[in-house]
């Protein structure tokens, strides 16, 4: 039975947020946008117990405050709806329909059954005090009057919430309590005098190994005179354990050695952070395909909610991560900040939570928004390989290497880095064009802007910018084409021209001069084609930067500064 969204309303810091999951889903986002704030609204609903609650649950602080005046007694209703939902006819097992019957609702035209559980709290004025309510609802979003608790009692058996923090501890997850370790030490059960026969061999060897060392045995003596101040045992009140001599005792302290690459076998403890945390993701692993069943029900559908799995992992580690995850048993929900980690998982699995105007949404690219060939780029030239581009507020997409190279250095002599503002510069040419990573960024509500030459190649580009505006954006705040022929012959009409011309050998560049003596145009169009061939368009772009540094940002073209501009604008510098 798999979580199919989350409406979030009136919660911490989100207003209002609907949320679609799938079998693996990634969070991603800046800081604060609530990708933790989903992970502790839906363990609130599943962890927290059930009914009618004063008191309880929900905090004053779990109020969404929308002003400086608003106050938890004034602030509008929490309300955390889960949606659980089949996706094909008859995916749920007859004990959780048998079970569940009143309060599943079937969608008969598409025959599929749905479930859906609220959490509602609300400040009571004549108690004075904050109620936390939970109910199944109806396909109309209507409460539904249950015989008893039973649903309510049964939701958390069949979809059994385990959540790690991104300071999870592995000393604690594989102590006695620990929510996945505890399952498997419960399971060791052993027969009465095959117990015995062990215990017996334990204090054997115990008493062998305290009896080697005589001040242990005064030790013992002394500290059994203790027995005239306190109540102890006449017969036997002190005993010195060098290990457990109980079969209960040593179940509760069997620990997990790893051996290193030379072979050396260390506690986990005494393991780096990485491998610590990776292990107790196996751990999960291990409980989900061992005792899952035994410890909750066969028909389980365990939802995992993980936050930043790949805290203190090595990048190979992480990207290894993504398959692993996909691999899991149940339903992973995580949120994550790695480039890496989002490069190896699908793109449909990826949920970009942001804010605009204050508003919290989602955006997610699903398989109907690219067109094969379109995914084909989108993936080669920035999931797989630039990952961390899906975290930028803004997309400024150029069409060759001279943008790429010299933007981000004239952003930076602006006062606009790009890791600052947070906008990536992304290449188009060779991608197919704008359109693929225009509708990408749309459909993740990542801004964007594309810069094209003034030929007739970029005009091609332009009108394919075009037709990706909606009818409320326009095209001057989206899109520039340059009045010039490209970037070079930009910059060559704002005073630039000796750094092409010093690029050029003298004998080349008097050749050139008398060529084109009677056309300018094209002298200049063959000056910077030189200079192009004998060093590059990155090398160019580079003495260009350090030429605007010596010149001062003012004698730029007034292009490129409002297209730094506008960007930063954009990403809401």
């Amino acid at each position: 039975m798999k979580l199919k969204e989350i409406r979030i309303n009136n919660f911490r810091g989100i207003r209002s947020l609907h949320l679609p999951l799938d079998g693996l889903t990634v969070l991603i986002g800046e800081n604060n946008v609530g990708k933790s704030t989903v992970l502790e609204a839906i363990r609130l609903v599943l962890m927290r117990g059930f009914g009618v609650r004063r008191g309880a649950q929900f905090t004053e602080y779990d109020f969404h405050l929308r002003d400086a005046i608003t106050t938890p007694q004034t602030a509008e209703p929490i309300s955390i709806i889960l949606h659980f939902a089949e996706e094909k006819e008859s995916e749920w097992p007859d004990a959780v329909v048998q079970q569940m019957s009143e309060v599943i609702q079937l969608d008969m035209n598409a025959g599929l059954n749905h479930i859906w559980l609220q959490a509602k709290g609300s400040f009571q004025v004549e108690s004075a005090s904050i109620e936390t309510k939970w109910a199944f609802l109806n396909s109309d979003g209507e409460e539904l009057t249950l015989k008893n608790a039973t649903p309510l009692n049964l939701i958390s058996r069949f979809v059994p919430l385990f959540f790690l923090s991104a300071l999870r501890d592995a000393s604690q997850e594989f102590g006695q309590r620990g929510q996945f370790w505890s399952g498997f030490l419960k399971s060791i059960q052993l027969p009465d005098d095959q117990r015995e026969k062990i215990e017996k061999m334990l204090r054997e060897v115990n008493t062998s190994v305290i009896g080697a060392n005589a001040g242990l045995t005064e030790v013992t003596k002394k500290i059994a005179d203790a027995g005239r101040l306190v109540p102890l045992d006449a017969a036997d009140p002190v005993a010195l354990e060098a290990i457990p001599t109980r079969v209960f005792d040593m179940v509760g302290k069997i620990q997990v050695h790893l051996k290193s690459s030379q072979g050396a076998k260390l506690p986990l403890h005494r393991h780096g952070e990485g491998t610590q945390s990776l292990t107790v993701l196996m751990l999960f692993q291990a409980f989900a395909a061992v005792t899952l069943a035994e410890s909750y029900a066969p028909e389980s559908t365990p939802l995992l909610a993980l936050e930043e799995p790949e805290a203190h992992l090595h990048p190979s580690a992480i990207r290894s991560l993504g398959s692993f995850l996909e691999g899991m048993t149940g339903q992973i929900l995580v949120t994550s900040h790695s480039g890496d980690l989002v490069s190896r998982v699908p793109v449909t699995a990826l949920r970009r939570i942001y804010k605009k105007n204050g508003e919290s949404h989602v955006g997610r690219i699903e398989l109907s928004t690219l067109t094969p060939d379109e995914k084909r780029h989108f993936d080669y030239h920035i999931r797989v390989t630039k990952g961390a581009h899906l975290f930028a507020r803004c997309w400024l997409l150029v069409e060759g290497q001279s943008e790429f190279w010299l933007f981000p250095r004239v952003a930076s002599l602006m006062d606009a880095s790009v890791d600052e503002k947070n906008f990536a510069i992304i290449e188009f040419s060779q991608g197919g064009g704008p359109r693929p990573f225009i509708k990408a960024a749309k459909a993740l509500g990542i801004e964007w802007f594309v810069v094209a030459d003034g030929d007739a190649a970029g005009t091609n580009y332009i009108d394919a910018a075009k037709t990706c505006l909606d009818a409320n954006e326009r095209e001057r705040d989206h899109i520039f084409q340059f009045q010039s022929k490209d970037l070079e012959h930009e910059f060559w009409q704002a005073g630039y021209e000796d750094v092409y011309k010093n690029a050029v050998e003298l004998s080349d560049l008097t050749a050139l001069q008398q060529q084109f003596a009677a056309n300018s145009a094209d002298f200049i169009k063959a000056v910077i084609d030189k200079a192009i061939s004998r060093r590059s368009k990155p090398e160019l772009a580079f003495e260009v930067a350090a030429e605007i540094e010596k010149k001062g940002i003012d004698t730029m073209p007034q292009s490129i500064k409002n297209i730094i501009s506008q960007v930063v604008q954009l990403a809401g510098g």
